[in-house]
């Protein structure tokens, strides 16, 4: 209904009026009241229904997936037909949200990683792996470059 409102009650509306003419029921909704009284009972009720969910319901009331339709085809049995569609959707829909919420965490939990605090507790991989005194002794020997970058943070931290 956020598109085109027109064009998307008048699909809503037909699929209402194709499903009542493929059951062909003696009490039924004949009257444009009666099928604009379904239609927005439907919205209002189920608003976050889709077209195609709406598709799907109309189908599966065809088919009978919801029960059999004796003479009578009005406002509660579309109500219960949707009602029987929402409730086969909602675990699906939670598993998917269930999913969402674990990808959202971990995608959390990796960028929570790679920040650092301004008084961060990590220390410096190069630096730690050395005390001051044997920067040139070892295998664990800092290179030029390494301690040129080590001398430069120190006058930084000293300036600031």
């Amino acid at each position: 209904m956020k598109v085109n409102a027109q064009a998307t009650r008048a699909a809503l509306i037909s699929m209402i009026v194709r499903t009542v003419k493929f059951i062909d029921a003696k009490k039924t909704l004949v009257t444009p009241e009666q099928l604009e009284i379904t239609v927005n009972e439907l919205l209002h009720a189920y608003p976050c229904f889709t077209i195609e969910d709406w598709r799907l319901c109309c189908y599966n009331m065809t088919k009978e997936v919801y029960g059999k339709y004796y003479e009578r085809l009005k406002l509660a049995e579309f109500t219960e037909a949707f009602y029987k569609y929402n409730e086969a959707k909602a675990p699906i829909v939670q598993t998917i949200r269930d999913l969402e919420r674990q990808d959202f965490e971990r995608e959390m939990k990796e960028a929570i990683r790679y920040l650092q605090p301004e008084y961060a507790t990590q220390t410096n991989p190069v630096a730690a792996r050395v005390q001051p005194v044997e920067w040139m002794r070892g295998e664990d020997r800092l290179t030029y470059t390494e301690r040129e970058e080590m001398d430069e943070r120190a006058k930084q931290k000293t300036q600031e």
